[in-house]
């Protein structure tokens, strides 16, 4: 066999591996496009799902603030030493937004608190923001 033709041998045998291994990967992990937040978006989503009481209390701008202090608080303010991040709608979180809002001359029950980080959460998960439980 000549220098050629084992040169092309190896050639399609490279090529044959590589595209098994593409398929094989792409059968592994479907290809998703990564989640992306956007904050108008999810105002507007949080809002349309806030209750009659919650919308008495608050605007579209008021969920805004709420959704970029909660944001806030959980990339800066919440994280600990060790690496741990506070859960979404723990005590700690719900205080440091009330705390917020009083600070902006907001007045919010602790009730319009909670609705606002439920419906946000539905938000993470339609975009699919939410993935395994961490252990």
């Amino acid at each position: 066999m000549g220098a050629v033709a084992a040169g092309a041998l190896l050639a399609a045998l490279l090529l044959a591996i590589t595209a098994l291994m593409v398929w094989q990967a792409s059968r592994r992990s479907p290809a998703t496009d990564a989640a992306e937040y956007d904050i108008a978006e999810a105002s507007r989503f949080v809002f349309e799902r806030l209750s009659d009481r919650a919308h008495d209390n608050l605007d579209l701008e008021e969920v805004r603030l709420l959704l970029e202090w909660q944001i806030h608080f959980h990339q800066v303010i919440g994280p600990r030493d060790d690496g741990a991040h506070p859960v979404v709608g723990s005590g700690d979180s719900i205080e440091y937004l009330m705390e917020r809002a009083a600070g902006a001359g907001i007045s919010l029950d602790v009730l319009d608190v909670a609705e606002v980080i439920a419906a946000d959460t539905e938000y993470l998960v339609t975009i699919g923001a939410v993935g395994e439980p961490v252990e």
